[in-house]
């Protein structure tokens, strides 16, 4: 009877252990949280948010069809983004492009996909145009840059190179690697 007893004791002994052991490790799996995770922890579509300046004029527009955001990083994706960037004394500056990603407090946001970058004037007619693949925008500096291929389009000529900046408070592009510039002789430019 006593080999038994001690054989019962030992089963009871090892389904008490395993117990805890099952218990233990569930409890170390279920610790994680949404943030170890580069999974969404929320999604906006077809949005639009403005930032302020300090004065409480518009800084800065945002839309896009799509926007899911990230905890684990602090950083949004985007889909087909617009964005309208206001100037002291001048008409916006516009970017638009197949996809995005921006950083936490939308300090740099990347644009990818079909890029376009461009102002009108007062009558709504192009000032200038910049197509290409791929910007960096820098919203606090009002600064753009590609290292990408470039077509810059004016009412009188278009500039192609590799590389561009843009400084966008002026309206001023440098072509790092220059291509080609063709001037239209007819509007006098």
């Amino acid at each position: 009877m006593s080999q038994r007893l001690f054989i019962l004791a030992v089963v009871i002994a090892a389904a008490a252990g395993s117990a805890w052991l099952l218990q233990r490790l569930s409890a170390v799996q279920n610790t994680g949280t949404a943030i170890d995770y580069h999974e969404p922890d929320y999604y906006l579509e077809d949005f639009t948010t403005v930032t302020m300046a300090e004065d409480g004029t518009p800084k800065h527009k945002l839309y896009a069809v799509y926007l899911a955001h990230y905890a684990d990083n602090d950083t949004s994706e985007m889909l087909k983004p617009t964005m309208e960037i206001f100037r002291t004394d001048r008409l916006p500056v516009y970017i638009k492009a197949d996809k995005g990603w921006a950083t936490a407090g939308n300090e740099v946001v990347f644009l990818q996909g079909a890029v376009r970058l461009w102002e009108y004037d007062e009558a709504g007619n192009y000032v200038m145009q910049v197509e290409t693949s791929e910007v960096q925008v820098l919203l606090n500096d009002e600064y753009a840059e590609t290292d990408n291929y470039a077509r810059i389009t004016t009412s009188d000529s278009i500039i192609t190179g590799t590389g561009m900046r843009a400084f966008l408070p002026d309206s001023r592009l440098e072509i790092i690697r220059h291509e080609k510039t063709t001037i239209d002789a007819s509007t006098g430019g």
